[in-house]
């Protein structure tokens, strides 16, 4: 949090920064990656946040980025994908600029954290919570997977175009004013937005299990597109007051079918993955991308099974493998080879363990659609 308290008058302070008329202070750093940070925020009425910034050092192509994770936050209307809360983007005094988007704070943790609590224990997940959990992702996934664009979509989502700046002005300040006029948390001082995201969430716990059922009218929607997340794992899934999975970190997030048409696009493809996805979650189509070949929306299930082994065993199952046996974990994953562990593996159903295998198939074009995977989770469910 240094280079923050350095943009600050020197003297004992909290941070401070305004996002679009609103004053919020710098709590703590929850994480960063790459050229992003994660910080806990804190409103005037004691409201917590997550707020993300995104620098952008270099140019253009850096903003357009940013802005389309910004977009990403925006897009999706479900209770199971994060939405954001609000979003600014300034410019620096060096002419770079950089993006800030404020995100709902889950005190809940995320299904890493619920992994690492077991594994420090020696405990171990019940199996109905652990098909609770992940019925609630594929429902997250599905509606990205089958993500009907409304008259209200941004087009700049899917173009090369940089969508209109958002916000202005220095965002850092340490003695701020508090605006009567906000147009973040209401007269109350409640947290409107996230309030009505709660709302979403708990109204929609009922809601039909497959969503694609749902009757929509023809003056709704203008076009239905693929979106895959491309970073699915279970330190991206966090876990709402109520319990209820929630799908974070939309930075990765984009249309889904993309075609390799030329080595170079496909050496392209292949770079990005390594660079925005973890390798133990990772699908191997993405591996060894070839000339030719199309990456789907299948990718987000290969790292639906791993993260369900994961959630059961401890580890995503390349992880074990490489512990375990030892040998390359590209080539584990490659090859689809796995095994679950001796000591646990009698703690879970065997249909449990056969919708990890459902979802673990080499070949993308034989793994199963997000529908169907569903659809068994649910049988799973049932059954229990």
């Amino acid at each position: 949090m240094s280079f923050l308290l350095s943009c600050l008058p020197c003297f004992n302070s909290t941070p401070e920064l305004k996002i679009n008329k609103v004053k919020f202070k710098i709590l703590k750093l929850l994480g960063e990656g790459g050229f992003s940070y994660v910080y806990l925020v804190q409103a005037s009425n004691g409201a917590t946040y997550a707020l993300k910034k995104i620098r952008c050092p270099f140019g253009a192509e850096s903003v357009k980025l940013a802005l389309r994770e910004v977009e990403n936050y925006k897009e999706f209307h479900s209770p199971y994908i994060i939405r954001a809360i609000d979003s600014s983007i300034v410019q620096e005094e060096d002419g770079s600029k950089t993006v800030y988007i404020l995100l709902p704070n889950f005190d809940g943790g995320s299904l890493q954290d619920i992994i690492n609590k077991n594994v420090l224990n020696g405990e171990n997940i019940d199996e109905d919570d652990a098909i609770r959990l992940f019925v609630g992702v594929c429902r997250g996934l599905q509606s990205m997977h089958r993500h009907h664009l409304n008259n209200n979509s941004n087009s700049n989502l899917h173009s090369n175009q940089i969508p209109e700046l958002i916000g202005s002005g220095n965002l850092l300040n340490s003695s701020i004013e508090n605006d009567e006029n906000d147009n973040l948390l209401n007269s109350n001082g409640t947290e409107s937005e996230v309030d009505t995201l709660n709302d979403s969430i708990n109204d929609s716990i009922n809601d039909p299990i497959i969503l694609d059922d749902v009757i929509q009218s023809g003056t709704e929607m203008t076009d239905t597109i693929a979106f895959a997340h491309k970073d699915i794992k279970p330190a991206n899934i966090m876990l709402s007051r109520d319990g209820i999975p929630v799908l974070c970190d939309l930075g990765s997030c984009g249309k889904a079918r993309i075609k390799a048409k030329t080595r170079i696009e496909a050496i392209s493809i292949q770079e990005l993955a390594a660079e925005h996805s973890t390798l133990s979650y990772r699908a191997p189509e993405l591996l060894d991308v070839k000339t030719g070949s199309q990456i789907d929306e299948k990718i987000d299930i290969w790292s639906l099974g791993c993260t369900l082994y994961a959630l059961l065993f401890g580890c995503s199952p390349f992880e074990f493998e490489e512990n375990e046996h030892g040998g390359s974990m590209t080539l584990a994953i490659s090859t689809g080879k796995y095994s679950f562990p001796n000591d646990k593996v009698n703690l879970y159903s065997d249909e449990i363990k056969d919708l990890v295998k459902f979802c673990l198939i080499v070949d993308p074009k034989e793994r199963p659609t997000i529908e169907k995977v569903l659809s068994r989770a649910v049988s799973v469910q049932s059954g229990r």
